[in-house]
């Protein structure tokens, strides 16, 4: 009686302990929802505005339209990050189903390219990039794999100094397709590259290159093991920083 006693209490007090859990994981959620849409609505209005100074100063000097164009292309990256804290909390819920279908890796990535464009050139980054000759077919939903490769490719120009050539590849790796991001220049040891997918890292170091966790990697991983896939980063020494996303190749 006494050890049915016991195993009742354990079940009783792991009950209390998932509905304590629960309603902390309702309560960041709603928390993150309302931050989410009171960062969107001003956001909102300073891209309407730069937008509309961006068609005053259409005939006006190179500078102004340099500083409007960065802010717009601040704006739009700052609306990606507000996307990834709510895809993020939806994705460790559960509560996105992947809408999986086939499509070829190497559109996906040019697509990506095209939105990364105008901060490239503001950051003055030249971008490498050699797609296979032939398609790259996966199984993927290209909402979320565009968001992970949309995230790797902004963490890359983000840290990369002007002038820097960042080198884009594709290539099939026994049943895998790999995407490849590389920055020559830059080099971080083991510890810090894994602190960039440390969630519980808020990045003291004081340093400009190694600020703690990167939620868009974060996320960039998740939606690779959502897929099957995964994502690593690698550093040589004198190799620079290359950040790999591996997506199982489609069959048939």
């Amino acid at each position: 009686m006494n050890q049915e006693k016991v195993i009742r209490n354990l079940q009783e007090e792991l009950a209390q302990a998932e509905a304590q859990l629960t309603a902390i994981q309702r309560h960041r959620s709603n928390v993150l929802a309302m931050v989410a849409h009171d960062l969107r609505t001003p956001l909102a209005i300073i891209q309407g505005y730069s937008q509309l100074l961006a068609a005053d100063l259409a005939g006006e000097s190179d500078v102004a339209r340099e500083y409007i164009a960065n802010i717009l292309a601040h704006a739009e990256a700052l609306g990606k990050m507000i996307d990834n804290l709510i895809t993020l909390d939806l994705l460790e819920s559960g509560r996105i189903t992947l809408n999986v279908s086939r499509d070829d890796l190497n559109g996906r990535v040019g697509t990506v390219l095209a939105q990364m464009e105008a901060l490239a050139q503001l950051k003055e980054i030249a971008i490498s990039y050699q797609p296979l000759p032939v398609p790259l077919q996966v199984e993927v939903d290209r909402v979320q794999i565009d968001r992970a490769l949309y995230n790797l490719l902004s963490h890359v120009t983000k840290y990369a100094r002007p002038g820097t050539e960042l080198q884009i590849a594709l290539a099939r790796q026994d049943h895998l397709g790999r995407v490849t991001l590389t920055d020559p220049e830059r080099s971080l040891d083991h510890d810090n590259l894994a602190r960039l997918f440390d969630m519980s890292d808020t990045g003291q170091s004081g340093s400009p290159l190694l600020r703690g966790a990167d939620i868009g990697l974060i996320l960039a991983r998740l939606i690779a093991g959502k897929h099957n896939g995964y994502v690593e980063a690698i550093s040589e020494a004198g190799r620079g920083v290359t950040f790999a996303l591996y997506l199982p190749v489609a069959e048939g």
